[in-house]
């Protein structure tokens, strides 16, 4: 602390001078001032807000200096907990670094401005802007801001319920970025939060072993408020894990020893419950009095819990069962009024958004009387260009008519090859099937696992799926071997068939030979470039009522491949 005494002491006289300097007559401000601003933001936030806001605004001139105090002013209301209503000052420097070559800066302004965006209501947003500060982040050697990366984006899934563990990931990331930067503060935050994260999971070996780390990390910061937190939930680890004497005697221990903390009342009933459990009832009421002393509070849903272990303890069945149902109500009431707090919330982001979108439509409008008074300028040099292009496109198609007839020669005499050899690369045109349709999975399994990116917005989602589907669309004509390989491959089952069902179709008899293949209706909805398997069961009930089955298609084509393979056995028997 002495070593930011000289500093602090030197930035509030700039302040000073500043301020008695007035707003039209500021001298620029000195390259020193916002470096030592910067350098005070992670220990003293708040001086360094005072600092900033002394500036006057005549004072900050050059662009950089600019996109910097936006930064840092940013920061520092973060850091002191004032809303960020908007992002149109991190902005500043948002657009001033992506241009320049100090990725420092640039992924700590994205960082910012995410949480500019996620205090905005826009999580989907927030976290896109996360993922590119981390990517830029990356490239340096900022272990802290690559540590707030990534705690915020822990912090934002957890908010969406996303439940692939992808948070307790994105702590452990930042926990040990933090652990690189020698940030024990920010290290000992996460370590804690993962210990509550694993809590509420199966795994309470994981909860034990981050709630120690935050202990000893609390110890080697003499943090006695962390200390003493971290002990509270330790012991309502114990209960929940059903240690009752752990449980007891590390709540025990913080009730004795916390002095002039303030603990939660978590902690008495967490000791009462403890008690009630292990059957002392007496030493379990003595806890439970502490914080339960009037009677408005007797009400609250802990203390309805606590009461009902004591109950239970006691042996008071029937209270006990009144006070559960009580507790049980009052559970449901706090989940309803949960819910409508979410409506209200999605009514008020549709009023905004509606509003948002009015003031587009009015300012499309001035936009486009804008342009047409420009276009109008414009349409004699239009005309003149369109009827330069017309000509120059009508010697274009013809060059291109010409080259697509040459085209068709080369592949019509490939095309041919390939049939005299067919019957030689069975096994090679199924394999390049299967392989076909391993790419296709592939693209679409990758784009799942980036789907915690897109939290709640399905549409999203499914805009990419189709993309990606499209984008790997089967060629057309790739299915045109199919039958007669699996004629060969198969024992003639398809000449079969064609000859039993004379009104069997090109596209009847694809399907049947991928049947044959062993494709699975997921694997043949890749094929058809389906989003699902239900237009292949449609398809194939469809091929069965044509056909006059009494069976399911699959057991009709199995019952035929068996036919065809009995009789070519019956007939190499007989040739033998």
């Amino acid at each position: 602390m002495k070593k930011l005494f000289i500093p602090l002491i030197f930035l509030f006289i700039m302040a000073g001078l500043f301020t008695m300097t007035g707003c039209h007559n500021a001298p620029s401000v000195h390259p020193t001032l916002l470096p030592s601003v910067d350098s005070l933001m992670n220990f003293r936030p708040d001086s360094a807000y005072n600092v900033l806001t002394s500036i006057p605004e005549g004072a900050i001139r050059t662009r950089r200096d600019k996109a910097y105090y936006a930064l840092l002013l940013t920061q520092a209301r973060h850091k002191n907990y004032i809303p960020l209503r908007n992002d149109s000052l991190i902005n500043i420097a948002v657009n001033y670094y992506r241009g320049s070559r100090d990725h420092e800066k640039y992924a700590k302004s994205l960082l910012y401005q995410g949480i500019c965006v996620e205090e905005m209501k826009d999580p989907q947003k927030a976290m896109e802007i996360y993922a590119e500060a981390e990517k830029i982040a990356l490239q340096t050697k900022d272990y802290l801001t690559t540590g707030l990366i990534n705690s915020q984006m822990a912090w934002l899934y957890q908010d969406m319920y996303i439940e692939n563990e992808v948070d307790i990931d994105r702590y452990k990331r930042a926990m040990e970025y933090f652990r690189l930067a020698g940030h024990k503060n920010n290290e000992y935050s996460v370590a804690s939060l993962l210990g509550q994260t694993y809590r509420s999971t199966a795994l309470l070996d994981s909860a034990y072993h981050y709630l120690h780390m935050a202990l000893n990390l609390a110890r080697e910061m003499e943090d006695s408020v962390a200390l003493f937190h971290n002990y509270s939930l330790l012991a309502s680890t114990y209960l929940i894990d059903e240690d009752y004497p752990h449980a007891r005697d590390v709540a025990l221990y913080v009730i004795e020893n916390h002095g002039s903390i303030i603990i939660s009342d978590e902690t008495y009933h967490c000791l009462s419950r403890a008690y009630s459990r292990m059957g002392k009832a007496d030493s379990a009421r003595i806890y439970y009095d502490m914080v339960n002393r009037d009677q408005t509070s007797s009400s609250d849903h802990r203390n309805l819990l606590t009461l009902v272990d004591i109950l239970k303890a006691e042996k008071n069945y029937k209270e006990a069962l009144k006070y559960a149902e009580l507790s049980r109500s009052l559970a449901d009431s706090i989940i309803d009024e949960s819910r409508r707090m979410d409506l209200y919330e999605i009514e008020q982001r549709y009023n905004n958004q509606r509003l948002e979108n009015i003031n587009q439509r009015l300012e499309y409008r001035s936009r486009m009387n804008h342009y047409m008074i420009v276009l109008i300028s414009l349409i004699a040099v239009i005309v003149t260009i369109v009827f330069c292009v017309i000509i120059d496109r009508k010697h274009q198609d013809i060059n291109e008519k010409i080259s697509f007839i040459e085209q068709l020669k080369t592949e019509s005499a490939l095309y041919n090859n390939t049939l005299l050899e067919k019957l030689d690369k069975q096994n090679m045109v199924e394999t390049q099937l299967k392989e076909v349709l391993e790419k296709r999975i592939q693209t679409i399994r990758e784009l799942i696992d980036l789907s915690y990116r897109y939290g709640g917005v399905p549409d999203a989602f499914v805009k990419q799926f189709n993309k990606t589907m499209n984008i790997n669309r089967l060629s057309e004509g790739a299915l045109d071997d199919l039958s007669e390989v699996v004629n060969a491959k198969y024992d003639g089952v398809i000449d079969y068939l064609m000859e039993k069902h004379p009104d069997l179709n090109n596209d009847d008899i694809n399907l049947i030979g991928l049947l044959c293949c062993g494709f699975s209706a997921t694997e043949m909805s890749v094929f058809y470039n389906h989003g699902n398997g239900k237009s292949i069961y449609s398809r194939k009930r469809r091929l069965a009522l044509k056909l006059g089955l009494d069976v399911s298609l699959d057991e009709y084509v199995a019952e035929s491949l068996h036919y065809c393979h009995m009789q070519n056995e019956t007939y190499m028997a007989e040739s033998q």
